[in-house]
């Protein structure tokens, strides 16, 4: 698996998509309490790694939805796993 570096406001953003499924920008901010331009900020730099799929959606009042990869599903369980494992 690829080295990633997350910030705690990427991780946040990520945990928050996992439990929660698939949102709009402005439900990921609500429930992140990031700012609405720091959080897009978040899913484009998430969507760069590959870790979140942002897509046009006519049904959202932002035009957009957003979800995890199967990538970011792999590296949540990882980090997971491993910070189990150094507390034990």
């Amino acid at each position: 698996m690829k080295k990633i570096q997350l910030e705690d406001k990427e991780l946040q953003v990520l945990q928050t998509l996992e439990e929660r499924g698939a949102m709009s920008p402005s439900q990921v901010s609500a429930s992140t309490w990031l700012l609405p331009g720091e959080t897009l900020t978040v899913l484009k730099s998430l969507s760069t790694e590959g870790l979140v799929l942002l897509r046009n959606d006519t049904y959202s009042p932002d035009g957009m939805v957003v979800t995890i990869t199967q990538n970011a599903r792999s590296y949540l369980s990882y980090t997971s796993t491993s910070i189990r494992r150094k507390k034990e």
